[in-house]
């Protein structure tokens, strides 16, 4: 944390921030175990109630464990998982929202201005429900990306059941409205994590991360659903193979058809692009 995050984060935080960085360096390594409470209290000057809820929090991360008589023990390094996401088809990068949990922490409609607009790729002025949230991989405690769902206000029944259904939004779109995704449309772009998506990822303020974005839309083009999910850089991959008969696709607006005069000569029989990935 710099001096001033320090200074606003709960005093908990603190000490879980600090602790996380002596497991991750090495200063306590798996199996090492962790200062007493008492010394805790004495190190960080904090009440008894702070040390157990940063003890709480380190052991929701899944870096620690404490047991009656024996103390707290280390037992991970600290390294975040590294998060990969493999897409082969449509169908696998719409199913990607069935492999995570997505935990939403609120919701509201918003009125698209110029800069959302740019931002969605629709018309200034119209309504959209907007969700945000963290993204869950498995039982891990450590989200994998910060996610912003946008959801034309047309369709604004899905808002209450994003809270208790799990699943991709767009399947409650279809369900309720009998609408029909027909396409995708997939951009990833580098950007700085905000400082406060960057703590809810336990990640550096300002690190670089990577946006998936997408775009649902129906068969007559009309978009439903737009789906923005931010992961920091260090801890996703994702993979896409291309099969040689689909490279008359689109990646961010360009066809990858090759003119007849510069088509290459048949080699491998697919392309795999490397990069990272995430999204609803």
């Amino acid at each position: 944390m710099t001096p001033a995050e320090d200074a606003a984060a709960p005093l908990y935080q603190r000490i879980v921030a600090d602790l996380r960085a002596e497991i991750a360096a090495g200063v306590l390594p798996p199996g090492a175990r962790l200062p007493t409470e008492r010394a805790l209290r004495a190190r960080f000057g904090v009440s008894r109630h702070t040390v157990r809820e940063a003890l709480r929090a380190l052991r929701a991360e899944g870096l620690v464990t404490s047991r009656q008589g024996a103390g707290t023990t280390v037992v991970a390094d600290g390294t975040p998982p590294l998060y990969v996401h493999a897409v082969a088809s449509v169908d696998e990068l719409l199913h990607y929202a069935t492999e995570t949990r997505y935990r939403p922490d609120g919701a509201g409609f918003v009125t698209v201005d110029a800069l959302l607009a740019a931002r969605l790729g629709c018309a200034v002025g119209t309504r959209w429900l907007r969700v945000e949230g963290f993204r869950y991989a498995g039982d891990a405690a450590l989200p994998i990306c910060w996610t912003e769902v946008f959801v034309r206000a047309e369709y604004d029944r899905v808002g209450d059941l994003i809270f208790h259904q799990p699943g991709p939004v767009y399947t409650l779109i279809e369900a309720l409205y009998g609408e029909r995704v027909a396409e995708v449309q997939q951009t990833l772009r580098a950007t700085a994590l905000p400082m406060a998506v960057a703590r809810g990822l336990s990640a550096e303020p300002g690190s670089m991360g990577l946006e998936i974005a997408r775009a649902y839309r129906t068969a007559a083009g009309r978009l439903i659903e737009v789906a923005f999910n931010l992961h920091p850089a260090d801890r996703f991959v994702y993979t896409m193979t291309l099969r040689r008969g689909d490279l008359t696709g689109t990646v961010t607006g360009r066809n990858l058809s090759v003119p007849n005069s510069h088509k290459p000569a048949p080699a491998s029989p697919s392309v795999a692009s490397k990069g990272a990935d995430t999204g609803k």
